[in-house]
């Protein structure tokens, strides 16, 4: 079972940055008469920040990092780890976590890392960065988690395009002997991948000419194997049986009783969950 309980480790801040354009989903075009507005009932995103075709989930965990570090009025050079968790890096290579490292000025002697995770991202990142942190060797670290899904989503395809939104996020971890413990618990289905892929531009399967034509799969979905699809109603049910199963074993494995839960927190909550 992979359950992790961490001690010694407290968040210091949080920092989260997004781009400035804005798109409203109620204003897409491949949506037919009233399309948009059960959408938007359906999951509450009435609107989506977008970047720009320069701007990469590195650059926006850059600003958020430097304005978290800024308010805690941290030393650089005591910043001992960076790690950063996106499937949106900069580059195949050189891993984004070197770059941003040299980005912030921070020493030489940092500790970096990608990870390469989606909706799970935060949660395992912290679990790492604490992992590292935990036996007190490391002090301060950066955890910085973004991503710009905007750029591999087709933007005819009314399956996915209205969805995603593009930000990136930075979580500054201290030691402290004397914090609680931290709690995790993890599963995986690698059974199911293919209810979220980008088939091609891997190893797998890398990129050719025709990963560069559209496909039309039926009326308001176009989309290129280069760009994302997923199995919507898979992810749904997925949700709805795996999410209330780890949230239950978590509690059991943390010896806390679910009404001293002052608030949960729900990845890609929506209405229809209400």
């Amino acid at each position: 079972m992979a359950n992790l309980s961490i001690g010694g480790i407290e968040i210091a801040g949080i920092v989260a940055c997004v781009p400035p354009d804005v798109e409203e989903n109620i204003s897409l075009s491949f949506f037919e008469d009233g399309e948009a507005e059960k959408v938007i009932a359906s999951t509450g995103i009435e609107r989506r920040h977008i970047a720009d075709k320069s701007t990469t989930a590195g650059d926006l965990c850059f600003k958020a990092a430097e304005k978290l570090i800024a308010g805690l009025e941290w030393n650089k050079d005591e910043i001992d780890c960076l790690i950063f968790v996106s499937q949106t890096p900069d580059y195949i290579l050189p891993p984004t976590s070197c770059i941003l490292q040299g980005r912030l000025g921070l020493s030489q002697t940092c500790y970096t890392i990608d990870i390469s995770y989606g909706c799970p991202g935060w949660v395992y990142g912290l679990s790492v960065i604490a992992s590292l942190m935990s036996s007190g060797c490391m002090k301060k670290g950066l955890l910085l988690v973004g991503d710009t899904p905007s750029k591999f989503k087709s933007r005819n395809d009314k399956t996915a395009w209205p969805l995603f939104g593009d930000a990136g996020t930075a979580t500054a971890i201290e030691y402290n002997s004397s914090a609680d413990n931290m709690f995790f618990t993890f599963s995986t289905d690698g059974n199911s991948h293919q209810a979220i892929i980008i088939k091609d531009g891997g190893a797998r399967n890398p990129v050719n000419e025709e990963s560069l034509k559209d496909v039309y799969y039926g009326k308001g979905v176009v989309r290129r194997p280069l760009d994302s699809v997923m199995d919507g109603m898979a992810v749904f049910a997925f949700g709805l049986k795996r999410a209330p199963e780890s949230v239950l074993r978590l509690l059991e494995y943390s010896q806390v009783e679910k009404d001293n839960i002052d608030l949960f927190i729900f990845h890609q909550a929506n209405f229809f969950y209400e």
